[in-house]
């Protein structure tokens, strides 16, 4: 097999395949000798029918999937050995006129187009990011404390209902003059005043009695679409098709009746005499607060220093090509239109995993088999510690960290999460970040769009 490269572009190139006999016939005899040996035709002993019938039936087929996994397996060979990184995968070249015969094979000529990852280089020392740290004052406390009372709250009926509760109800379509609509939705749904972000569907929903009727947008009741095919109890394609109005029929109101701030409630949260009073109990909720925002200060500072990092790259890509291979490998057919409307987003999702992919190479933060065995252990000790059992020991427990290793989806979230938590480790290190202390809103706004 000869494979040639012809330069296209900065970033792209053409890769020209040929194939002679001597190529694909040793893989094409052994398969037709493969189908023979098990192939079962009237008139014949099994493994007898003659070869010419044989490569009448299947001969085709056998020679078209010996010259693609022969041009896939010499492709990713040549990529490799080249140190070539593309993006996606080869694709056929669409203005090629196929000439090569099946039907008397000889010579076979084909060409890929690539689209090519460009270098990237960064330097750290550049970066100026500080480390963000929220405030943790009185308010946040208070949240905090009045959030605990009433996770450890009792659930009663209500007679009004009032801006925090949660009211049972059964949602039912309406047609477009307001009535029932026949062979409608209806489904029984659960409505959480408190989360709901409309003010003005919030406020007629405010002041209800069990019985009153409702009319309400669903779409202002739900959280997003999948919140709402649960609420409507359909699948979630259906939800892009509902429009109008539905009835809520109030069926119960439930409130939610928080604990007093008292011993009972500070034994309930941090154990048996912990603490002895109010005070102790929101230095610790504090406490708690502090290290819960400190992970989270962690993820948005390294998403920061990444973020400069590729503004720092300027990294140019392929285009064309890039959007012709979204066109052309997408799982539903989709138009040039619709490739054009989603690709900025497809192309900063790009450029950032470009870049910390080099950062991870660079700097040698990638993974390692041992450290994946050793996070196995410690999630699957730290599973059985939730239920408050004994976690196995010894080989057993290595017994059960190798099935996880041999998982490939449990594999790459472990990768995934070991070499996140090095990338923030050596930013910190390398970087030794100032802390800048930020209001509890200001953070949630920069965790939004870093």
């Amino acid at each position: 097999m000869n494979i040639q490269r012809e330069e296209t572009g900065t970033l792209t190139a053409t890769l020209r395949v040929k194939l002679t006999p001597e190529d694909y016939n040793p893989g094409v005899e052994k398969a037709l000798k493969e189908q023979r040996k098990n192939a079962v035709l009237p008139g014949f002993r099994p493994g007898q029918v003659p070869m010419t019938l044989i490569k009448k039936r299947v001969g085709r087929s056998v020679l078209l999937n010996e010259v693609e996994r022969l041009i896939d397996e010499n492709l990713r060979g040549y990529l490799n050995t080249n140190a070539i990184r593309v993006l996606g995968q080869p694709l056929p070249k669409a203005e090629q006129v196929d000439t090569n015969n099946w039907d008397e094979p000889g010579e076979f000529e084909f060409a890929y187009e690539l689209g090519m990852a460009p270098n990237i280089d960064v330097d750290l020392d550049r970066v100026k990011v500080e480390l963000p740290i929220v405030d943790v004052n009185d308010d946040l406390i208070q949240r905090e404390v009045t959030d605990m009372q009433r996770r450890f709250g009792k659930l009663e009926d209500g007679t009004s209902s009032e801006d925090k509760d949660m009211l049972l109800g059964d949602m039912i379509e309406l047609n477009e003059e307001g009535a029932i609509k026949e062979g409608g939705i209806m489904n029984r749904a659960t409505v959480s005043l408190e989360y709901l972000e409309d003010a003005a569907t919030k406020a007629l929903l405010t002041g209800k009695t069990v019985g009153d009727e409702v009319t309400v947008d669903p779409h202002k009741v739900s959280r997003d679409h999948e919140d709402l095919a649960r609420m409507l109890g359909i699948d979630h394609d259906r939800v892009h098709e509902v429009s109008g109005n539905f009835l809520f029929r109030i069926a119960e109101i439930k409130r939610m009746i928080p604990v007093p701030l008292d011993q009972d409630l500070f034994d309930r949260v941090l154990g048996k005499d912990a603490v002895a009073d109010e005070a102790g109990f929101r230095a610790k909720a504090k406490e708690g607060l502090e290290r819960s925002f400190m992970r989270d200060s962690d993820r948005v500072f390294k998403r920061l220093v990444m973020k400069a990092l590729q503004d720092q790259a300027r990294i140019s890509l392929p285009d064309g090509f890039l959007k012709r291979w979204i066109k052309e490998t997408s799982q539903e057919p989709i138009t040039m239109e619709q490739v054009e409307e989603g690709y900025l987003g497809y192309v900063e999702g790009l450029k950032r995993q470009l870049v910390e992919d080099h950062v991870i190479e660079k700097f040698g933060l990638e993974a390692r088999g041992e450290e994946m065995n050793d996070f196995a252990i410690r999630y699957i000790v730290d599973q059985f510690g939730q239920y408050g059992m004994p976690a196995p020991e010894g080989a057993k427990l290595q017994e059960m960290a190798g099935r996880m290793m041999g998982d490939r989806e449990q594999i790459k979230r472990m990768r995934d999460t070991i070499v996140q938590q090095k990338l923030t480790m050596h930013f910190r290190s390398a970087l030794a970040p100032a802390e800048r202390k930020v209001s509890f809103d200001e953070f949630v706004n920069l965790a939004r769009t870093a």
